[in-house]
């Protein structure tokens, strides 16, 4: 993407009145740290023309460094320089256009979060094909692990145009030592250039290997499910789960065979049906001593908000695990933990996801991202912002008139498939956004904190060239039943009442119950296949679901101390069953699960139901829960917090529960099972309930466990 250039002039403080009003939509900024001194302040504005001027400071100071515009143009950047490690940062725009100056709110930039890697500088030459190699990456971050005999052709080249960490392995502690001084004397050894024995390296974790044909064999332990080892020399013989493709006679490049089958957890319940569920089954593994943790670290609570007041989840696809904090996200790597970049977005923040839905998604190329009336599509090898889709003007009546008005429409509901991007239109300022005080713990039955968000239009886009497929205009649209499956798009739409319309995007229980109905439309014409009444909407409803397998819809909904269930035929819209069941306990989310929908069975603590009939087939099952979050599954097992509150493992083909006992999760779904791994990046920091382990862990099944399931 080509940015307008911007160059940095003398400018004093007060050229910028502080009674320009501040405007909250003039800009759409973001961050993307990348070096430990820099950052890339990039926006994006409706105003097309006019001159830019761009001020940052510390926040504990006025001084101002001033950038100013020579370009006009809807997307812009420039390189925020001499930042220092540990400090907060403030910007603001200002657009002067036809003689007017409008000016921006004061944005953070939190340089304490900026976990990007020193820069090494790159030979002057580089070893042959290497920028053929570099092309197969996954991408350029994580870790590189070199034979001690090509470290001097290829370590320095992989550090200076990657941002990995390059690992010379080495077989005796001599020449350990060698290559540690060698490196020290340089300057260079440490976070980027680093020596170890080969005993003492972990497993599956490297996304680069440099070896030669007779090590080939021996090296191929460290290579990660995602990761690439290069052979230099002759060609090695064929290894098992390998793909080998010859660069050049003296450069042969492989990769593992089976990396395109990693299950994805790429929507907020897994997928966009909605199980909590995404196929990933950990190898079988059922108790927390078969997991054994991979990397942990970073993020860590400061990087989330307090308590995590029932956030989006993270996404986990492409070998890359994508977590949010507090307006901010971060990529890791999935299988080392290496941070591959960091967005600082003030903007995107949403909570209360139970009752609206996530503001992300994620397939193998792109993170897509709902940020108030646009989707950014952001690159998710680098964080690079690639473009962004908004939303088509939506008809919505005016209050008392039967003439159509345009009201101002954000983004709600965010989902892909192959082909689609699928989205809603919602009122401006529906979405839940606070998350201190008691309110904001969203645990009420009132309609403070159940009131649901609504949209007011579907829109199917063209994923690749972002054209408008299709869009339906509707009086509200439950954001947490949109549901997509078999090429099917099923929700719940709530009918006006009278010809006003609804005047806000957050609707009452009391709104809903009597008027709400279960559609179905086709995924790729948006032609409506069925309609049925909603049967289980009450007006005192806690959260209401969706969700579905390859031949139902199953419709989740809570009150009267009892989750309710109706399942729909895919196809027809028939009803198949309706059956409740009791809650837990009414507090600490016990009464607004979202159920897991696996197996052929539905799993709602304390029941297990049989999807096909309704049936309860267990009951006082799946161990005492405590705390706030919701179940997900792995097949044979249930994820929640159990016990005194930690992460638990249920075991469903032995009834009982193993934890990890210093272990939170989030307030509502933060570990994910995918990829092979389980994820549990830090969401729970602030919480009064425990003195917990604040960092981000990734879990896999233990070798042997693996040995077993091959």
């Amino acid at each position: 993407m080509t940015f307008s250039m911007l160059v940095a002039v003398a400018w004093p403080f007060s050229a910028f009145a502080e009674d320009a009003q501040p405007s909250e939509r003039l800009v759409f900024p973001a961050v993307r740290f990348v070096s430990p001194d820099q950052a890339e302040l990039c926006w994006e504005s409706d105003q097309t023309g006019g001159r830019w001027l761009v001020e940052y400071r510390k926040s504990s100071q006025q001084t101002v460094r001033t950038i100013q515009s020579r370009a006009s143009g809807a997307l812009q950047s420039v390189t925020l320089k001499d930042l220092e490690p540990g400090e907060l940062y403030e910007y603001r725009f200002t657009l002067t256009m036809e003689g007017k100056r409008r000016s921006s709110a004061w944005f953070e930039c939190d340089n304490r979060m900026n976990y990007s890697t020193p820069e090494i500088d790159a030979p002057t030459t580089s070893p042959a094909e290497f920028d053929a190699v570099l092309e197969r990456l996954q991408h350029l971050g994580g870790f590189a692990v070199v034979h001690e005999t090509l470290a001097n052709q290829w370590a320095m080249s992989i550090a200076g145009r990657t941002t990995m960490s390059v690992v010379s392995v080495c077989g005796d502690d001599e020449r350990l030592l060698q290559r540690r001084r060698r490196w020290h004397e340089h300057d260079g050894y440490g976070i980027r250039l680093m020596a170890q024995r080969d005993v003492d390296l972990p497993d599956e974790y490297a996304n680069l290997v440099i070896t030669s044909a007779a090590n080939a064999d021996s090296s191929l332990k460290w290579l990660s499910p995602i990761g690439c080892l290069v052979c230099v020399g002759d060609r090695p013989s064929p290894l098992k789960n390998l793909s080998f493709e010859s660069l050049s006679p003296q450069i042969h490049l492989a990769t593992r065979s089976d990396r395109q089958k990693l299950t994805r957890w790429d929507h907020q319940y897994g997928t966009a049906a909605n199980q909590s569920f995404s196929g990933e089954t950990l190898n079988d593994v059922d108790t927390t001593d078969q997991l054994e943790i991979r990397w942990l670290g970073r993020p860590g609570a400061d990087f989330g908000i307090d308590r995590n007041p029932r956030m989006p989840a993270p996404l986990a696809v492409g070998g890359r695990l994508f977590h949010q904090g507090m307006n901010r996200m971060i990529a890791l790597d999935a299988f080392n933990g290496t941070v591959l970049w960091s967005l600082e977005v003030p903007q995107l923040r949403r909570v209360n996801i139970p009752r609206d839905c996530a503001n992300w998604c994620a397939d193998e190329d792109f993170v897509y991202v709902a940020i108030k009336d646009r989707v950014w599509v952001i690159d998710a090898t680098s964080g690079e912002w690639v473009r962004s889709m908004l939303l088509p003007e939506v008809d919505v009546l005016a209050s008392g008139e039967d003439e159509v008005d345009v009201k101002p429409m954000d983004w709600g509901y965010v989902a892909n498939t192959s082909e689609v991007l699928l989205g809603t239109a919602v009122k401006r300022g529906s979405q839940y956004e606070e998350f201190w005080a008691k309110p904001s713990w969203y645990d009420g039955k009132d309609d403070q904190a159940t009131a649901k968000v609504c949209g007011n239009s579907i829109i199917a886009y063209d994923k690749k060239y972002g054209d408008v497929r299709w869009k339906r205009d509707v009086d509200a649209v439950i954001h947490s039943t949109i549901t997509i499956a078999d090429d099917r798009v099923i929700f719940v739409e709530v009918k006006a009442a009278d010809a006003k319309g609804f005047a806000e995007g957050k609707l009452t229980n009391q709104q809903i119950a009597g008027h709400a109905s279960v559609v179905c439309l086709d995924l790729k014409t948006g032609e409506e296949l069925w309609n049925q009444k909603a049967p289980t909407f009450h007006p005192k409803q806690i959260v209401a679901f969706g969700m579905a397998d390859n031949h139902q819809f199953v419709l989740e909904t809570s009150s009267d101390a009892k989750f309710h269930f109706t399942s729909l035929d895919l196809t027809t819209g028939e009803s198949r069953w309706t059956k409740s069941a009791k809650w837990p306990e009414d507090h600490h989310g016990a009464h607004m699960q979202h159920a897991v929908l696996m197996n052929g069975k539905i799993y709602v603590q304390p029941q297990i139901l049989d999807a096909e009939t309704g049936e309860i087939l267990q009951t006082n099952t799946l161990g005492k829960r405590r705390g706030c979050a919701t179940p997900v599954g792995t097949g044979n097992t249930i994820i929640y917090r159990g016990g005194g509150g930690p992460l638990s493992l249920w075991s469903l083909e032995r009834d009982d529960r193993t934890e990890f006992s210093r272990l939170r999760p989030s307030c509502w779904l933060s570990t994910i099972p995918a990829q092979g791994m389980l994820f549990s990046p830090e969401a729970g920091g602030g919480c009064s309930c425990g003195g917990w382990m604040e960092c981000s862990i990734g879990f896999a099944p233990q070798q042997e466990s693996k040995q077993d399931a091959r």
